[in-house]
Order: structure tokens, then sequence, then C-alpha cells
């Protein structure tokens, strides 16, 4: 699974969403939305920004960092337009 189905997936049930809430949100069906999550395919640019600026994160948070394991709270909090990346 990429980062991004598992950021998105993170991200959804951090906020205790469905699926279908979120895909209504982007105005996407679910089973597409699912698809994301799942790993299956990867949403075009446009999409990936609307995914962005619901999530509240940075687009290259969402593809290159495990926010599960980064400190997430740390790294939404930064005022928009900041980006922090982790260094190991």
């Amino acid at each position: 699974m990429s980062l991004l189905a598992d950021n998105m997936r993170f991200l959804r049930g951090r906020r205790g969403l469905s699926q279908q809430r979120v895909a209504d949100e982007l105005i996407i069906t679910r089973s597409r939305y699912a698809k994301y999550e799942e790993g299956a395919s990867e949403p075009p640019i446009e999409l990936l920004q609307r995914i962005s600026r619901y999530f509240h994160v940075s687009i290259d948070l969402l593809v290159g960092v495990d926010l599960q394991r980064s400190g997430v709270e740390e790294l939404l909090k930064l005022p928009d337009y900041r980006r922090v990346l982790p260094v190991k």
C-alpha cells in the first residue's frame, strides 16, 4: 500500500468519518475514494489538491511522510503553507 493510501485512511479514521462522507465532500463516488485508500489507484493532481485541502495537510506530507509515525499533531498545527519533513 502507498503512503498516500495509508495517510488517507489514517486521517479519515482520526476524524471518525466514513468513506461515503469524505467522498461526498470531495464530490466523487465512494467506490472511487475506496480505491485510493486501498492503493488500487492514484488520484489525479486536481483531486489530490482537494484531498489535501480537505484534510488540511500539504500534498508533500500526504504522499511522502507516514503520518501515523511522525507526530501528526505537531505537523497539522503548523500554519498554512509551511512544510516540515522529518529527517531520519
